[in-house]
């Protein structure tokens, strides 16, 4: 549990809690499309929200972190330790069943054409746009409130789950984003230690983003921890 000041209100960096879940799906549709409501694009929030967030919360809540203050979540970072268990339920039990859903209702036409665009890039171009992933490494998933970003709020919910990652044995975590040409720098992850592992250009958000790209970072947790007492002494 940790305690930082933001805009002279007190944010509270604790452990995750099942009253959170709710919260949490919400805060993941209020940003899920760079930073915005992903409703612009996709406005199926359940599916959004269970594709994106649903394995952490269900099957590894120890591994999540949330960002609080006067009663609400404002940021959050998800966490998975084990890729191996991850790969067992995520792909068959989760996301399967999502998109055999998701086609049904393309087909009976409860999806208007937006929402059907959307799942066909994720269909079609969603595996073969996706950046190379490391083996043997945790993962995470983060979103912060529109509002609160810049504040250190990621960075401090981040830190949690690396020191809870390192007493579990893990010794490398990734990450994957959307980056935006002309809109972000590369520097703005590799000033906080992360490595761009891969990069690939995406189209799965459709003609309103141009030049965008998924990519993977990797964090050495070994060489952050030497960092961080680097920067203490």
């Amino acid at each position: 549990m940790k305690i930082i000041n933001v805009k002279g209100q007190k944010i509270l960096i604790r452990k995750y809690k099942s009253k959170d879940k709710k919260q949490i799906r919400e805060l993941c549709c209020e940003t899920g499309f760079l930073g915005k409501p992903i409703d612009e694009i996709f406005d199926d929030r359940e599916w959004f929200a269970d594709l994106n967030i649903k394995y952490y919360l269900k099957y590894e809540p120890d591994s999540c972190f949330v960002a609080e203050t006067d009663g609400k979540v404002i940021g959050y970072v998800l966490g998975c330790k084990n890729p191996r268990k991850f790969a067992l339920i995520f792909y068959p039990f989760i996301a399967f069943p999502l998109f055999i859903r998701a086609l049904l209702k393309c087909l009976i036409g409860k999806y208007d054409k937006k929402n059907r665009d959307f799942i066909l890039r994720l269909i079609l171009r969603g595996s073969r746009e996706r950046p190379k992933r490391p083996k043997k490494a945790g993962h995470l998933h983060i979103n912060i409130k529109d509002g609160y970003r810049g504040f250190g709020i990621g960075r401090a919910l981040v830190e949690s789950l690396f020191y809870y990652f390192l007493k579990k044995g893990v010794k490398r975590v990734y990450g994957e984003l959307t980056f935006v040409e002309n809109r972000q720098t590369e520097e703005l992850y590799t000033k906080h230690g992360f490595l761009i592992y891969d990069k690939k250009p995406t189209t799965i958000w459709g003609e309103k983003v141009k030049k965008a790209y998924l990519m993977t970072i990797l964090m050495d947790l070994e060489e952050w921890v030497k960092a961080q007492k680097k920067k203490n002494n």
